[in-house]
């Protein structure tokens, strides 16, 4: 049987609440392969520590990091520094790197840096699944970055390596896809959208709906890249108007009190909640909201991949030429990103066409099949001589 490493710092672990792309994966190829995965023993999506947990259908490897608060910060890359110490150790002791094949999701950079190197010493393929474009990305956190050339941007070189590296490239969008194969054009490659949990999906109960409630739904990360105040300052005016509009907030970030420091009664901040639950409720919800700022570079991020999963319709800022290709399959409206009046106008109209909105499951997006893709490019980089 033929070794699988995933190497993937910010995966979930079994019995979280999120269940991600990577621990899908993991839990697919098992089927297959022999495979083990790395991930941190840190939490990034509420930067908590987590303790072992055993998992019967692959090894599971956690890697210390002293951890950080903030998304965007120096106490960050110094905790990532720990990580990928620790992690060049574990992969160059030759006790523990017996591996056919590397899956590896970038970001990070540095890891897929020291796996490009021990490519060189010794043979195996490397896979990069390209999760998020940097240092492209850097720019949705400090906007003034998005006028500077990206070769003069630090990291650019980099992640051409990273990219050039790699027998086989995979992405959760078009976009980042194109990215990669501007210098690997050579690897075999798909795309595969992050995705969703059908079957999750399928078995999440609605809620009971009040009808006299036209009810919003966010999912995600509270910080730079994200428009909510924006969102959550129209649904303040809608409130102040009489619609009967309530904005449901579930995930967290460094923005979060700020964001509560502005809201209104009508809304609700649920913090982290197990998936089945989150699904259920949007099942039971009328619009989610994909808010994201003028500066962001994310293409098909996690949050849309669920709300193209479940057909929900969508309030969107997002203005990536692929998002909205993939928009004309589902009822939404487009909000200027930062422009409140903008954003108060969608939520009116979504809210007086409320009866013609229509819930439209996009297939792509259904893990169980689209990442048999994954399985089959594996394959064939196995197979080659």
């Amino acid at each position: 049987m033929k070794k699988i490493l995933i190497v993937a710092p910010y995966c979930s672990i079994p019995k979280e609440p999120y269940f991600n792309r990577f621990l899908f994966l993991a839990e697919l190829l098992s089927n297959k392969f022999n495979v083990t995965l790395i991930t941190s023993d840190f939490r990034h999506f509420d930067k908590t520590h987590r303790a072992y947990v055993a998992s019967n259908k692959f090894k599971l490897i956690l890697l210390h990091e002293p951890g950080y608060k903030k998304n965007v910060s120096i106490q960050r890359v110094l905790s990532h520094k720990v990580f990928t110490n620790n992690f060049d150790a574990w992969v160059n002791n030759s006790d523990n790197f017996n591996f056919d094949l590397v899956y590896s999701a970038a970001p990070l950079l540095q890891t897929n840096i020291i796996l490009s190197e021990l490519k060189e010493r010794v043979h195996f393929k490397l896979v990069v699944d390209v999760q998020d474009i940097w240092p492209e990305a850097i720019s949705s956190a400090v906007p003034i970055l998005s006028s500077v050339p990206n070769y003069f941007i630090p990291f650019y070189k980099k992640a051409n390596k990273v990219y050039s590296s790699a027998d086989g490239l995979v992405a959760v969008s078009k976009t980042y896809l194109e990215r990669a194969l501007f210098v690997n054009k050579k690897a075999k490659s798909e795309v595969v959208y992050i995705g969703s949990d059908f079957e999750l999906i399928n078995n999440s109960i609605s809620y009971e709906k009040d009808e006299n409630k036209f009810i919003l739904v966010y999912l995600g990360t509270l910080s730079f890249s994200y428009d909510v105040e924006t969102v959550i300052r129209a649904v303040n005016k809608c409130h102040q108007n009489g619609f009967p509009v309530e904005l449901h907030i579930f995930g967290g970030g460094p923005f979060e009190m700020k964001l509560k420091n502005i809201s209104s009664e009508n809304i609700i901040f649920h913090g982290f909640k197990e998936l089945s639950h989150i699904y259920s409720f949007m099942k039971s919800a009328d619009v989610a909201v994909n808010a994201l700022t003028s500066s962001a570079k994310q293409s098909v991020t996690n949050k849309l991949s669920d709300f193209m999963s479940i057909g929900i319709p969508i309030l969107n800022s997002q203005n990536n030429s692929e998002v909205l290709e993939l928009l004309d399959d589902v009822d939404h409206e487009n909000y200027i990103a930062g422009n409140i009046e903008s954003a108060y106008e969608k939520i009116v109209l979504l809210y007086k066409n409320k009866n013609e909105l229509k819930f439209q499951p996009n297939s792509k997006f259904n893990r169980s099949n689209e990442y048999k893709k994954i399985t089959k490019l594996i394959d064939g980089l196995l197979n080659d001589n």
